[in-house]
């Protein structure tokens, strides 16, 4: 399970980092396409990155489920192990 969640973890923040510059890209191209006159490859840019903004909306959401899942899985483990160290001290 911890290596499913860390890889989850390291893509949503990887994507998380990544997305707003690659949006940024394509609002820069859609505007030249637009002063170039070309509406439709500006309109087409423009509906690409209204959904790589839903993708990096995705990816915060996935980053911060993920650290609430992780670290509810390290509490229960700190609980275990400090269950069985004080079993063993008392036994």
């Amino acid at each position: 399970m911890f290596s499913v969640l860390h890889r989850v973890l390291a893509w949503s923040v990887v994507s998380g980092l990544l997305l707003p510059v690659v949006i940024v890209i394509v609002l820069g191209l859609a505007g030249l396409l637009a002063g170039m006159r070309d509406e439709a490859g500006s309109l087409l840019c423009l509906r690409i990155a209204m959904g790589l903004g839903v993708g990096w909306a995705s990816a915060v959401a996935v980053t911060a489920v993920t650290v609430g899942v992780r670290m509810l899985e390290q509490s229960e483990n700190a609980r275990a192990n400090s269950s069985e160290t004080s079993s063993e001290k008392n036994g």
